[in-house]
């Protein structure tokens, strides 16, 4: 993957120390009023700055600190905390820092990633003899061993789960009406060991010494992959790497022959704070019993820079909204920001349930997430920036008016590379992202996301970032946000309900 290197990352560290030179509270850079387009530049070149927004490291902190100062200053009330919290396994995200390498027989392989939530170990590493896994494998032939396992690409029985074959709207350059597989394979690839094969589950007291994942992608695609979904809690006590399909085609072979290698990954644990954000930007009926809610909602934890920005989205989209006198508006816009995404039992803590007085006066909901994302692809063995923009994708619930309200905001934006999507109608894909709330709460909903072609990796940053594509899709959203804020509900009433 080709992407920026250690010096271009400390000069965009100096930019932002030279923004925030005056001052000890980094969010007061961005006090003065900017244009639109620079001000959502500054936020995510400082965002960048900092990595990773795993919830509770610093990073996530420095993020949602400028999420609280914005919605602050835009009139968001009765703004709460949730906390609680959790065991944050974490090491370098760098290969240069020779936190996690692999030898064979002294000879060192190219490590593409770690297995994150895995285990550790100490500074000299693990040693032992490989051993090329497959399903007849004994799990007693495993303990003492460092194993070996392939991941191989999408199945034909997954891409019908994944593939976009109908759509209900797609602008004039998507000219083909199948998608390919490119993101499927990829989230296939990167939730199999926890999800589909389940080998955290297999590995946990197996004795094992540690464990190799080889990866169907080249070294590019493979550079920077973040374990995902995190979906039991804990660490597994076996530690794990990642290798890409050129480094896996010798590292199978030297486990096919029972050879012996050397494992490290270096990793701590650390007692870390987070917490939901929610408040409220009022509408004419706030406060009182009959008031309603519109939920906008986003997680604030991910590995890369727009995994995850919809906060900042969120706060275009209210900033447009406070145009609007309260006297006109319908409903009250609830936000809730969601630092779960990521961690190990991901969504374990129900915020619904711990705030059911809200919940169940949630009439209608749009997830924001994955904005301003460039497009990856694959160049033989590297990964980089194709030069247009990521897919987009505006999903919604299965009523007509929905539909055609979001076409109508599409080709009034003219943003480029978008679909409208039903998943309900079949064909177009399963929901993606936080927008499903729709579907789980059968209420009335948008969500919006992109094909995510850099979405599970670490190394994605401002590079990538687009603020005019960014904008537009603020734009859009704020348009479906005003419809779902006026319409009765008669209007939008969801097919089936």
């Amino acid at each position: 993957m080709v992407f920026r290197s250690n010096d271009n990352k400390i000069f965009y560290c100096l930019i932002i120390l030279f923004l925030t030179f005056s001052t000890q509270n980094l969010t007061k850079a961005f006090s003065n009023p900017k244009p639109t387009l620079e001000e959502v530049y500054s936020w995510h070149l400082l965002k960048d700055s900092y990595g990773p927004t795993f919830a509770g490291n610093l990073s996530w902190q420095k993020y949602v600190e400028l999420l609280e100062k914005e919605l602050i200053d835009n009139g968001i009330k009765s703004l709460t905390k949730d906390f609680f919290e959790y065991e944050r396994w974490y090491t370098s995200n760098e290969s240069n820092d020779h936190q996690w390498t692999l030898t064979v027989e002294g000879e060192p392989i190219d490590v593409a990633s770690y297995w994150a939530y895995s285990g550790f170990t100490g500074k000299t590493g693990v040693e032992g003899k490989l051993l090329y896994f497959n399903q007849d494998t004994p799990k007693d032939l495993i303990k003492g061993k460092i194993i070996v396992f392939d991941v191989g690409g999408l199945p034909n029985t997954f891409k019908r789960f994944s593939q976009i074959s109908k759509h209900e709207y797609a602008t004039k350059d998507l000219h083909q009406i199948q998608d390919d597989d490119s993101t499927g394979d990829y989230w296939y690839q990167v939730n199999y060991v926890t999800r589909f094969a389940k080998l955290d589950e297999y590995l946990k007291d197996s004795g094992a010494l540690g464990a190799i994942a080889i990866l169907s992608m080249s070294p590019g695609r493979a550079e920077g992959i973040y374990t995902f979904p995190l979906i039991r809690p804990g660490i597994i006590g076996v530690p794990g790497l990642y290798v890409d399909r050129v480094s896996g085609n010798e590292l199978r072979g030297a486990a096919l022959k029972g050879k012996y290698a050397n494992l490290k990954l270096l990793a701590n644990v650390q007692n870390s704070k987070a917490y939901f954000l929610s408040g409220f930007l009022p509408g004419k009926h706030f406060g009182e019993d009959k008031d309603q809610f519109i939920l906008l909602t986003t997680h604030t934890d991910g590995p890369n820079l727009t995994q995850e920005n919809g906060g900042f989205g969120i706060i275009k989209i209210i900033e447009q909204i406070n145009k609007i006198p309260i006297s006109e508006r319908n409903k009250t816009i609830l936000i809730m920001l969601d630092p779960q995404h990521f961690m190990p039992g991901r969504h374990s803590i129900d915020w619904f349930n711990l705030h059911a007085n809200l919940s169940n006066r949630i009439v209608s909901v749009l997830g924001i997430e994955h904005l301003g994302q460039m497009e990856y692809k694959d160049f033989g063995n590297q990964f980089k920036l194709s030069g247009t923009t990521d897919k987009t994708y505006i999903y919604t619930q299965d009523n007509q008016n929905l539909i055609d309200q979001a076409i109508y905001s599409v080709e009034k934006h003219k943003i480029e590379r978008t679909y409208v999507l039903c998943p309900d109608r079949g064909g177009q894909g399963p929901w993606t992202g936080m927008g499903n709330l729709a579907q789980k709460m059968k209420i009335p909903g948008y969500g919006i996301s992109t094909s995510m072609s850099g979405y599970w990796s670490t190394k994605p940053g401002i590079e990538s970032f687009s603020s005019e594509l960014f904008m537009k899709q603020v734009d859009i959203m704020t348009d479906l946000t005003l419809y779902l804020m006026n319409a009765n509900g008669e209007e939008i009433q969801i097919k089936g309900l």
